[in-house]
């Protein structure tokens, strides 16, 4: 069968990548052919180009003002860029040997609309790309707005991101899913939105990261995967996009009480409170660096999936940046590990192992299900 599914898979951010590639993966072991459309509006092109700026700096008006400027201002102000170039590095090459992309590359939805790829079955994958609170929400390829009736449209695992969508833009989201033949979303909110919207037979399925086991990512991390110097159960591993206060006093306070040195992941920015600062890990080691970990500490829904895959000892704390937590709450509660988020303290207990088998089951059951209808 030809599938061809869409979400943000090449945007340099970890999750996104390994999620996009779960799916392709788990989709492909059962002899489908399998592409992830290219599709890579002008919002997800943008986190390494030198000469780029956001379209609400300050920076970016006045190069409007006078063109030449973006020459001189842009990698001024992009300048951070230089320091993690070897994390760009290794994110290209996991992109160019495990995501299997469509040879076209689309720049907007009207592009996708007019020329959309052959199909058998369109999914509309996982990640944020209903959150009508980011630019993604707002695009209507991500809502599979392409392609003619005759092909079938599902969703996997799609998420919301938020409690709440938009009021303005119920309507419009209600009728882009109405082309659906099945929705399945990744977070229990998500479930209570469609309700809202008045679509009662969606299904929550775990993210597609979970449809592998911990050895079939260990296979694939022994492969390619830098290897690093950290003794394997032998320091704490911190993920913090924003350099969060709460998180570094949580990570030094147990760094204290085990003896363990702080390792972290960065994206831009040093974690400033760490022994060890990682600026070169591409997806693969983001994935071998949390199964090697003897405690992850993050705010990041990704590193808080693997950490449950591997289970590891973990804790999680809201992006204070964004009002996106029931990413994180959902996940946890259905873990039954709650006592893990916003932690004042060490805890022993461990994600609930029967509760995640059960919701690998009914994920990949969902798909199962789905693709049978085809044959």
């Amino acid at each position: 069968m030809k599938i061809r599914t869409i979400t943000c898979h090449n945007v340099y951010n970890y999750g996104a990548s390994l999620q996009a590639f779960a799916l392709q993966h788990y989709l492909e072991q059962k002899g489908h052919d399998v592409k992830i459309i290219n599709f890579r509006p002008w919002y997800n092109r943008d986190g390494y180009d030198l000469f780029s700026l956001p379209r609400v700096s300050k920076s970016y008006r006045m190069t409007q003002w006078c063109p030449p400027l973006r020459w001189i201002v842009a990698p001024i102000r992009n300048r951070h860029l230089f320091r993690t170039y070897g994390r760009k590095a290794a994110f290209d090459r996991f992109t160019n040997n495990y995501l299997h992309m469509t040879n076209t590359l689309y720049g907007d939805s009207e592009q996708l609309k007019a020329n959309p790829p052959e199909a058998d079955l369109y999914i509309a994958g996982s990640d944020q790309i209903w959150n009508t609170d980011m630019q993604n929400g707002t695009e209507p390829a991500f809502y599979l707005d392409f392609g003619n009736d005759a092909t079938r449209r599902i969703s996997y695992a799609a998420s919301f991101g938020i409690e709440h969508i938009n009021p303005q833009a119920e309507e419009w989201v209600k009728k882009l899913l109405s082309r659906f033949d099945s929705i399945s979303v990744r977070e229990r909110t998500g479930i209570d939105i469609l309700k809202h919207l008045g679509i009662n037979n969606a299904v929550q399925v775990l993210d597609p990261v979970f449809l592998l086991t911990a050895d079939e990512w260990e296979n694939v991390v022994e492969k390619d995967a830098k290897t690093y110097k950290y003794s394997s159960n032998q320091y704490i591993l911190v993920y913090d996009f924003i350099d969060d206060s709460h998180i570094g006093a949580f990570a030094m306070d147990c760094a204290s009480k085990t003896g363990l040195p702080v390792v972290a992941i960065n994206d831009m920015r040093q974690c400033t409170y760490a022994q060890y600062n990682i600026t070169n890990a591409g997806p693969l080691e983001f994935v071998r660096l949390i199964a090697q970990a003897a405690m992850v500490i993050t705010n990041s829904f990704h590193a808080t999936a693997f950490s449950c895959i591997f289970n590891k000892d973990f804790y999680t704390f809201p992006l204070s940046t964004q009002h996106n937590s029931s990413r994180m709450t959902d996940l946890l509660k259905d873990m039954d590990v709650m006592e893990r988020y916003i932690p004042t303290e060490m805890t022993e207990k461990r994600r609930d192992a029967l509760k995640l088998e059960q919701g690998i089951a009914i994920s990949k059951d969902y798909i199962d299900r789905n693709l049978q209808k085809m044959q």
